[in-house]
């Protein structure tokens, strides 16, 4: 069984993808800001919505413009 979350944000960093994931959620009520269990980076945006597809739901992917 693999681990979902419920919270996931790919911003960009120079030429690099970080893709926060953690749970926004806690025992059904709606946190105010949530809780970040881990990052990972990944050298394309490519890569990184691969990555998040696998531990979220597609509607929990949240994808920051490019500065």
């Amino acid at each position: 069984m693999k681990i979902k979350y419920d919270y996931c944000k790919i911003s960009p960093d120079n030429d690099k993808y970080v893709v926060e994931y953690g749970h926004n959620t806690y025992k059904g009520y709606i946190l105010t800001s949530p809780i970040k269990v881990s990052d990972r980076i990944f050298s394309t945006e490519k890569k990184a919505v691969r990555f998040a597809k696998k531990i979220v739901s597609k509607e929990y992917i949240s994808i920051e413009d490019k500065k």
